[in-house]
């Protein structure tokens, strides 16, 4: 005697297998349990005052300000990259 199985449940089993086996699935978990970014928000920094043309000791000043920043409260790491962007952005 077959059971009948709804065909929307199986397909949903299956997705959680296909999740569960796949790595950058794991990481992506791992990575927001330790709240942690994926793309470090200071490279786009950097990237935004090179187009910007800011002088080398002037990306010096922010990096540092950054750092500093981010080692007060490394959780809002994206925010403060955000905040630098729209400071400096006047400036320019």
């Amino acid at each position: 005697m077959t059971r009948y199985v709804n065909p929307k449940y199986i397909l949903y089993e299956l997705s959680k297998i296909r999740k569960s086996s796949n790595f950058n699935y794991k990481r992506a978990i791992e990575r927001n349990k330790k709240k942690q970014l994926k793309h470090p928000p200071l490279i786009d920094l950097l990237e935004f005052m090179n187009s910007k043309n800011f002088s080398e000791a002037e990306k010096g000043k922010v990096v540092v300000e950054y750092w500093e920043k981010v080692a007060e409260d490394p959780k809002f790491e994206k925010e403060f990259a955000e905040q630098f962007k729209m400071k400096y952005n006047r400036k320019a």
